[in-house]
């Protein structure tokens, strides 16, 4: 596992796109066009943009088989100086208006949720995404097991929202637990909202 350089942000953030294209999530941030849309990959960019700057992001190695972003502490949102400081700013503005209103939207909701479930320093896996034709070999469970072990040193919880039902005997298997079922407000979106908590150890 290497920390995400700068320089792989834009290769990253096409990987994702490709590792999300039937998501939930980017169907309804890009109505229009879903999973097809040329903008989606702006909106991985911003993310990973600002998980370099202000988080901890990982690849799986430099071919960059998978990503994952984490926060350490719960963040109240990105300010415009932040989105400015990350370079976020640019892949924000081509991302587009609409797509960036519903995705803050989207974020706000959540950010809510999670100050309700978690409160205190914790983990929070924000972003994990495989790309399509590495899937299946291993590479997601090396991306959370290697920073699980980093967290159950320091002796903290793991917060995670997935869109997908799918994914929850996946996160399951590594000591998360389901809290609540949620539909977004004036979304169609349903996520499902999972906390592992603090090991003993």
């Amino acid at each position: 596992m290497i920390k995400l350089e700068k320089p792989q942000i834009k290769p990253a953030s096409r990987i994702l796109a490709r590792a999300f294209r039937d998501d939930p999530v980017m169907e309804y941030a890009f109505p229009e066009n879903g999973g097809n849309d040329p903008r989606m990959p702006y909106a991985y960019e911003l993310m990973l943009r600002l998980g370099v700057k202000y988080g901890y992001t990982y690849a799986t190695s430099s071919a960059l088989e998978g990503v994952a972003t984490w926060d350490r502490f719960y963040n109240p949102g990105y300010s415009f100086w932040r989105t400015l400081l990350s370079g976020s700013l640019v892949p924000a503005m081509r991302m587009g208006w609409d797509a960036g209103k519903r995705m803050q939207k989207f974020a706000d909701a959540l950010k809510e949720k999670q100050q309700e479930i978690v409160s205190g320093i914790h983990w929070y896996l924000q972003l994990i995404g495989v790309e399509p034709e590495q899937q299946g070999k291993g590479f997601a469970s090396q991306l959370i097991r290697e920073m699980l072990h980093r967290i159950d040193k320091e002796g903290l919880p793991c917060y995670l929202e997935t869109e997908l039902e799918e994914n929850v005997p996946i996160y399951e298997h590594f000591g998360f637990q389901t809290i609540e079922e949620y539909r977004v407000p004036d979304t169609p979106l349903r996520m499902w909202l999972m906390l592992r908590p603090a090991s003993p150890d």
